[in-house]
Formats: C-alpha cells, structure tokens, sequence
C-alpha cells in the first residue's frame, strides 16, 4: 500500500490565564472533507467567514461547554457561546460519514444542531459516549495531550456547564504540525500509552470495586452464621437450664410426698394403736363386768 498524508495539528490551551499545555490531533484521512474543514480552522488560512463576517480561526477561541465525565466543546469563532461559527465551505456542511464511532477517550467528533448541520463547532470526549454514535461524526483524536484535556475537564463551571469566567478555558494558539507522513494503518503510540492506561486505570477500579463487594458479602454471611449460632445456644442453654428447673421441682415433689406418706403412714398407725388400745380396755371393761356379776348370778341360783 502507499503512503497517505496524515494530519496533525494542534492547540496550545489555557486555563485561568494560565498555560495548560498543547494538545495534538490526529484527523482522519478517509473523512477529507471534515478534516479539511478542522485543519483549516486551525491554521486560519481561509480568511472571513461568509456568513459571519468573523476570521475562520480557532486562535482565542474559548471552550464554552465543560461537561465532566463527557465532553469539553469549543469552536464557537464568531459568538464564542455555542449559537455561532460556521465551516469553511458556508454556514453547514453535510455528516461525511458515522463510520468512527465514540468508543473511547480523546476522539475528536464534530458538534452539530441536527442532521447534515456541521460548522466549526466540535467537541473532545472523555469517556466512551456510544449514545452519540451515527449523530455526530468522529473524525480525528488526541495523540499527545491527553493530561491537558484531564485538566481542562476538572475546570469549575457555573451555569449551562460554561467554565467559571476566572477559569476560562481557551485556545491561546494552533495550526498544524508539519512533517508528519505515515502510513494510513499505522497507530499513535501516545494515543494508545492515553487509551491503555486510562484502560488499566478503569480495571484496576472494577478489580477493587468486585473485591470489596465480595468482602462485604463475606462478612455479612460470616456474621449471619455468627448469629445464627449465638441463636443456637442460647436455646440450647434454655432448655439446660429448665430440665434442671423440672428436674430440681420433681426431687423436691418426690421428697414431700415421701415425707406426706411417711407422716400418713405414722398417723394411720397412731390410730391403729389408739384402736387397739381402745378394743382392749372394752374387753377388759367387759371381762370385769362379767366378774361383777356372777357372784350375784350365782347367788342368785343357790337362793
């Protein structure tokens, strides 16, 4: 295969008056026309703008949209708020192709009101944003810089995500960088150092995250199986303790109803003596009255 010609530019970017540093860009040479339309912008080749009036340059141009864990959007030339630019083939052009899609960190994909409106307005992501796949066309991203765009993204903001006027975020200087020729297969080394590390970064999270999730799930079970035990015991020990409570009551019922027959058994037998007793002082009452009279009956039968 033969040798493409492959882009670069670059912005050098501030932020409360401070310098940030410089960010580089790859565009994409099998999207021409938006890369072409980005280049130039970047240069400040072509002149004014036929609708706005205003130079076609990205120079002093501010970042008027910082959404965190989105996107930082710039571009705006002519109004500098995100209602104005306009592309260096008139006001719009049409979406070259939806062929790249938003799968990462640092693409450069062009910000638009609709379908077939694109001007000079882009944004660069900092997260995968696939929602935006085959709305807005991606057609470039960071080579080198990708810790500047970190930085621009934690700016404070105030309302409609616009950076807090102290912490303006603007694009001092651009153009393109010259030189460079590669083949059209060939990576960016920076770019990918950018793509992985932000990879192993987000693994790393997940990998602790999962591990501390199956701490706790550890711990909860292990604290369960606790209770569940202490549960165990404490039953366990209240039925000790009320066998020995019936146990300790039936000696105590044995013993009194042991001692209630034995004081039974003693009166019954006082009674059987005191009958006995009484059986024998009748008899010998008897036997005397029986004495008495015979003499008498005796006498009786000799007169």
């Amino acid at each position: 295969m033969g040798k493409a010609k492959e882009t670069r530019v670059f912005f050098d970017v501030s932020t409360g008056g401070s310098r940030a540093g410089r960010i580089v860009f790859k565009l994409y040479a099998d999207l021409p026309k938006t890369a072409e339309n980005f280049r130039s912008l970047c240069t400040g080749e072509r002149g004014l703008g036929r609708a706005t009036g205003k130079p076609l340059h990205y120079k002093k141009v501010p970042f008027h949209r910082i959404i965190k864990g989105f996107m930082l959007q710039g571009g705006d030339f002519s109004r500098r708020d995100g209602t104005g630019g306009e592309s260096i083939y008139g006001e719009r052009f049409p979406d070259e192709s939806f062929r790249y899609r938003h799968t990462k960190p640092g693409l450069l994909s062009m910000a638009n009101a609709g379908k077939d409106t694109n001007g000079s307005q882009f944004f660069i992501t900092t997260v995968a944003t696939p929602h935006l796949d085959g709305k807005h066309v991606v057609f470039g991203e960071v080579t080198s810089g990708m810790e500047v765009v970190r930085r621009m993204e934690n700016v404070d903001t105030v309302a409609n995500n616009k950076p807090a006027p102290v912490q303006a975020v603007v694009i001092e200087d651009c153009g393109e960088v010259e030189g460079v020729d590669d083949d059209a297969s060939d990576s960016d080394t920076s770019s990918s150092s950018e793509d992985e590390a932000d990879k192993k970064r987000r693994k790393a999270l997940r990998k602790e995250h999962k591990k501390l999730k199956k701490q706790e799930r550890k711990a909860k079970r292990k604290a369960k199986k606790e209770k569940k035990k202490l549960k165990k015991e404490a039953r366990r020990e209240k039925k000790r303790h009320r066998h020995s409570d019936e146990s300790s009551s039936g000696d105590a019922d044995d013993s009194e109803r042991k001692k209630h027959r034995k004081e039974e058994s003693g009166r019954s037998r006082s009674r059987e003596r005191a009958v006995s007793s009484e059986a024998i002082t009748i008899a010998e009452h008897q036997s005397i009255a029986l004495e008495v009279r015979k003499p008498c009956e005796t006498h009786k039968k000799s007169s």
